[in-house]
């Protein structure tokens, strides 16, 4: 593998000190003299008609200066794929957080009062939150075009006659929980009128242009007119992915010509926020009797709440990796997207994976220990390598690791001793076990067009700046791209300045998700330094009249490499600026895709994710409490670009797949979310967090930057099959739903008389 000189090294990130003193300004710190405060009355029922809103009691409070509804909205509709959410409701509200009205006051407390002072006539609807009962289509519509929202059906092979020739068929159902994002800095954002005079806001979000799309249109000004920029973010994990201030800060500002600041408590956050997708899957898998897999037939319900947002192309994710990273030749899989009134759900990190990651991962070791075959090896003879054909049969063009990584983790020392972990007792109601679990997920929009543009400036100091519209969520874009950046235009780290996510400065290198920044981005950034070094050479061959072919760019400077003279990069800017050439660059990447499968959007992927997980668990059988000892996560990376990051992202992705496992319950109960604060909705501490060992699998991804692929959601979605392998091996009691609380744990322990020390 190639070496760099800054790309693989563990540099400390960028931005890593001013984190660390509390010098880095997030979305909830910015101010401004004048401002007002913004605050969302939002619905008391979870499905209710809307008959009037009196806001006369709000208006006439001290300090009101302006309430607004939907008739303040021109255009009341929005979102990803289908504009089937309101800015502010009209007709009815279809969860609790639905927000019905906006209140701009001259102090926060100010805004709450009066919100609370506005009259909402409803009239009660009956709730839906069954998504067995949605989809019979008697009850009650949410929306009226019916409570599926999408559905699908996808077959190839013949199911019924692989099952007919299988040595051993494994049929269960699944049920994985919704999850909430509980990130560290809830939605913020304040707005304001700039010097040019447009409407800036100054939010979290995960795509600069695409939340200005959706305020331009909602509220009908035209682009030139909005500014939105997006400072580092406290923390996103696709759950920022959807519009949340933006829309509401831009009216205020456009209606009052005044600055506007909101940010939500951690209670109105975790009850309008968006959530992981509950999941209902039923799946029967075959085999032959060398563990061969022969067929899976595949039911996925998904409960994408109130409104669609992202869930089409979770829904997507969910059917393109139920059949985990194997090859499967016959398959059956029927997909639905169901409305209820239970909450509103769109992108979570893993976007559809973890939930039937958990089924398959659960199916395939039952077959092992109906085969007695180990868990380990029956996955290595039934998974993809390069050059295979995937679920939909699309060739697997993209660097494959998945191999390596079970074979690394079959001789890893806790995968050969866990028959004698599983005989160690130290005490008689203490059951100790180790599972594994592989993954695979696609990076990149999949068949969807999905580009973005880089610029870099030279400025006249010779420095770079690079300018990109990625959004910095905590993942370490900016340090990544950063390094990249001073290898390619082959420079020192410190001559790199990153200008990120100002519509009005940056250009457009499209969302932040799905695991593809490093992958997208990296690789505009290399157009455009291929761009920038033409330039730098040009300015060289201005200064020497040396032809161009002579010189490369070494270390700071255009050297010859025939006659050894050299130009500083200052002096090449200044010849450039002198020319009229111009000191920028700009680099434009389309992600190659394929063609989609009929009735889908964004599937099948070209480039993968792929990763295995080994965990170590202890079960208390008196109680059902399960601890995670220990866990082994062994990603496929590509190339590494900064082993320290690298190993960071794992590791926080590892540990909110323990909270998803084992912890993280959301109480729902007739559409009313119960745990809306962190002293009810439980999310790992330090204390719950195991010792974590990662080790990359380095694969070079032909097609990414430098060698590297997306790592930012494989190390979530193998924690929690590992984990429920790992009870099983413990107690010899299989979980089939997530989170395995103490309490589901010990009702399964008891009916199976696995709950009685010996």
């Amino acid at each position: 593998m190639q070496q760099f000189r800054w790309v693989g090294r563990p540099i400390p990130r960028l931005d890593a000190l001013d984190k660390a003193v509390g010098r880095t300004k997030y979305p909830s710190d910015y101010y401004m003299d004048n401002m007002l405060w913004g605050k969302v009355l939002r619905s008391k029922y979870p499905h209710a008609k809307i008959l009037s809103i009196d806001v006369s009691k709000a208006l006439k409070h001290p300090g009101v200066v302006a309430v607004f509804t939907h008739k303040d909205i021109p255009n009341n509709r929005f979102g990803l794929f289908h504009k089937d959410r309101p800015v502010l409701c009209d007709d009815k509200v279809r969860y609790i957080g639905d927000p019905v009205a906006l209140v701009a006051a001259e102090t926060p407390e100010a805004a709450e009062d009066a919100a609370n002072l506005i009259d909402v006539r409803y009239e009660p609807l009956p709730v839906v939150d069954d998504v067995f009962k949605a989809v019979e289509g008697d009850g009650a519509k949410v929306h009226e075009r019916g409570n599926v929202a999408r559905q699908t059906r996808i077959t190839f092979g013949d199911v019924e006659e692989a099952f007919d020739n299988a040595e051993v068929i494994v049929e269960n159902t699944y049920r994985t929980g919704a999850q909430i994002h509980a990130y560290l800095e809830t939605e913020a954002g304040l707005s304001y009128i700039d010097e040019k005079g447009r409407i800036t806001i100054v939010s979290c979000g995960q795509s600069p242009y695409r939340d200005k799309k959706e305020i331009c249109e909602t509220l009908a000004l035209p682009e030139e007119k909005v500014r939105v920029i997006i400072p580092p973010v406290g923390g996103a994990f696709g759950g920022k992915d959807d519009i949340s201030v933006q829309i509401f800060l831009a009216l205020i500002t456009l209606k009052t010509g005044r600055p506007a600041k909101m940010f939500l408590s951690r209670e109105e956050s975790t009850i309008s926020s968006t959530k992981r997708h509950m999941a209902y899957i039923t799946m029967k898998t075959a085999a032959d009797k060398n563990g061969k897999l022969l067929a899976n037939q595949t039911e996925i319900i998904l409960d994408t709440g109130a409104y669609e947002g992202l869930g089409p192309a979770v829904l997507d994710v969910a059917i393109e990796n139920c059949n985990g990273p194997y090859k499967i030749p016959n398959i059956d899989i029927k997909a639905k997207l169901v409305y209820t009134n239970n909450y509103f759900a769109s992108a979570f990190r893993g976007f559809g994976a973890p939930q039937v990651m958990f089924a398959i991962e659960s199916q395939v070791d039952a077959i092992a220990e109906k085969l007695g075959l180990d868990p380990i090896e029956i996955r290595l003879r039934n998974v993809v390598r390069r050059g295979d054909y995937g679920v939909f049969r699309n060739k697997i063009e993209g660097s494959v690791g998945i191999a390596d990584a079970l074979e690394k983790a079959r001789m890893h020392e806790l995968w050969l001793r866990r028959d004698d972990i599983r005989k160690t007792r130290h005490r008689p109601w203490i059951r100790q076990g180790v599972g594994v679990a592989a993954a695979v997920k696609g990076y990149t929009i999949g068949a969807l067009p999905d580009k973005g543009v880089v610029g870099i400036e030279l400025t006249t100091d010779g420095r770079f700046i690079i300018k990109l519209s990625s959004t910095e969520i905590g993942q370490g874009v900016v340090a990544a791209i950063a390094q990249i950046a001073a290898d390619m235009l082959s420079c020192h780290l410190k001559n790199i300045e990153i200008k990120a996510a100002d519509t009005s400065q940056t250009p457009d290198t499209s969302v932040t998700s799905a695991s593809r920044q490093l992958y997208l981005a990296g690789n505009a950034l290399r157009k455009a330094s291929e761009e920038m070094i033409k330039k730098l050479i040009t300015a060289f061959s201005i200064a020497t009249g040396e032809p161009a072919y002579n010189a490369s760019v070494s270390d700071g400077y255009v050297v010859s490499t025939s006659t050894g003279r050299r130009l500083s990069y200052s002096e090449a800017a200044r010849i450039l600026e002198e020319k009229g050439i111009g000191r920028e660059a700009f680099g434009e990447y389309e992600v190659p895709r394929t063609t989609p499968i009929p009735g889908t959007l964004e599937i099948p992927h070209l480039f993968y994710m792929y990763a295995a997980a080994i965990a170590h668990v202890e079960v208390n059988i008196l109680t059902g409490v399960v601890k995670v000892k220990k866990l082994v996560l062994l990603p496929d990376a590509g190339r590494v670009i900064n082993p320290q990051t690298f190993t960071g992202q794992v590791e926080g992705a590892a540990a909110q797949g323990i909270g998803y496992a084992v912890l993280e319950d959301a109480k729902i109960e007739q559409g009313i979310l119960r745990t809306i604060n962190l002293s009810t909705y439980l999310i790992p501490s330090i204390k719950d967090a195991p010792a974590m060992e990662v080790i990359p699998i380095e694969t070079t991804e032909d097609t990414g930057p430098l060698g590297a692929k997306g790592v930012g959601e494989i190390g979530i979605i193998p924690v929690a099959p590992a984990v429920a392998n790992a009870i099983k091996h413990a107690t010899g009691v299989r979980v089939l739903e997530v989170p395995i609380t103490p309490e589901r744990l010990y009702r399964r322990l008891k009916e199976a008389g696995q709950n009685t020390p010996r």
